[in-house]
């Protein structure tokens, strides 16, 4: 469900696009250290996004070093040092991924099930959950057993089982920070968490309408979507990033003005051109600005 959440590289500065691949490299390494190796293979830009979010939100200064990894031997790349935020951002995304690598197994069949076994057990040698973030896993599992149950009552509400997901991630981008700094880690969270939701439902929408998945855009409209309805979700999607950019703009980013760059990169020019790729809708200029 995840991979949509990435910048607009020629939108960026040179220096902001070596920020972000600090960011996610050094996401990769402390996933490594704090996860396990075998985590790093569910490595995402989405937590990425998360990471920079949280380090705007607790004033953290991510120092980057040079450094050499196992995918880029050869030549040092800049790197993102190990911090609190880039620890939280790894076991909050292995939580997640063991807890939806289970639920596939038990919502799956016959060779489905086999294929969801076999993905699971790279699960297995994930490190454990950080006790103190039980409570955060216990929320995540909560929403993920009430989006199975809309899923299997076959929900034909949009916004409801969207509303769900959107919870999940507020959740994630908003556990364990207080007052305003937690308001405005799970706005953001929970109305990106929708348009992920909805945008991986129309990614998905072809392949689910084949096998029989779930989807619910297939049961609001059909197992197609024509121009006038893609058009509506277009706008339903946008009135969601542009309540996350409003909460954006209540962040501080004195001294982050690069990460600022970077997630408004990321809102503003990434999840749009994203959301007209996955809708294929081919944006004029003119609208766009």
């Amino acid at each position: 469900m995840f991979g949509y959440i990435k910048p607009n590289i020629p939108e960026l500065r040179v220096k902001d696009h070596e920020l972000y691949k600090a960011t996610y490299c050094g996401l990769c390494r402390t996933m490594g250290k704090c996860t396990g190796c075998a985590s790093k293979f569910t490595l995402s830009y989405d937590f990425a996004f998360f990471a920079l979010v949280r380090m705007a939100l607790e004033k953290t200064q991510g120092q980057v070093k040079m450094r050499r990894c196992m995918v880029h031997p050869f030549k040092k790349r800049p790197i993102m040092e190990i911090n609190p935020v880039l620890e939280y951002s790894a076991k909050s995304s292995v939580i997640l991924t063991r807890l939806k690598l289970k639920d596939n197994v038990n919502d799956s069949r016959g060779i489905s099930r086999l294929k969801a076994k076999i993905v699971g057990l790279v699960s297995l040698f994930f490190k454990k959950t950080d006790k103190s973030l039980l409570p955060l896993e216990e929320k995540i599992k909560e929403c993920i057993d009430n989006l199975t149950t809309l899923e299997k009552e076959e929900c034909d509400s949009i916004d409801k089982v969207a509303d769900t997901f959107g919870q999940l991630l507020g959740n994630v981008a908003s556990f364990g920070l207080e007052k305003e700094k937690a308001i405005l880690g799970y706005e953001i969270g929970y109305h990106l968490g929708k348009w992920i939701y909805v945008i991986d439902a129309c990614d998905d929408l072809t392949r689910d309408v084949k096998s029989g998945s779930y989807n619910v855009l297939k049961i609001a409209f059909g197992n197609s979507l024509d121009n006038s309805q893609k058009y509506l979700v277009r706008s339903a999607m946008f009135l969601e990033l542009n309540k996350m950019a409003k909460a954006t703009e209540l962040i501080d980013f004195t001294e982050h003005r690069d990460v600022e760059a970077i997630i408004k990169n990321i809102i503003f020019d990434g999840l749009i051109e994203e959301t007209n790729r996955v809708l294929d809708i081919k944006e004029e200029t003119n609208e766009k600005n």
